[in-house]
């Protein structure tokens, strides 16, 4: 069951003063102030590639995101392009599950992760 998002221990790092994140079980919760949905949801066993996938840096598939499709994990088909200002994420059979997040809070998600103030997202 997903709790509502006011019952969620959010986060708001310094390193990503537009974006706060949370934990709801094996969920991962990211709520931005831009954004027109109340908050992104992910299973916490993509969290678990995005980060690795953010982390690797130079050597990660986001390093070189831009309009054509980028595969970033092989385990759960997981596929990355940025278009239009927005950063758009795919993974699950055949795609099937889609986040669309602005660039520019894709860039504070990715400065966060570097900086390790979310790790108690996967503790």
């Amino acid at each position: 069951m997903v709790s509502p998002p006011d019952q969620l221990a959010w986060r708001r790092p310094a390193v990503s003063p537009d974006v706060a994140f949370a934990r709801d079980g094996e969920t991962v919760a990211i709520s931005y102030t831009t954004g027109t949905e109340p908050d992104l949801r992910m299973p916490r066993a993509i969290w678990f590639a995005l980060r690795a996938e953010i982390r690797a840096g130079d050597r990660g598939a986001f390093h070189r995101l831009n309009a054509a499709w980028t595969p970033w994990t092989a385990a759960s088909g997981g596929l990355a392009a940025e278009r239009d200002g927005h950063v758009h994420l795919r993974y699950g059979y055949l795609g099937s599950h889609r986040l669309e997040i602005p660039a520019a809070v894709w860039r504070q998600i990715c400065t966060a992760v570097h900086s390790g103030a979310i790790n108690h997202l996967t503790d």
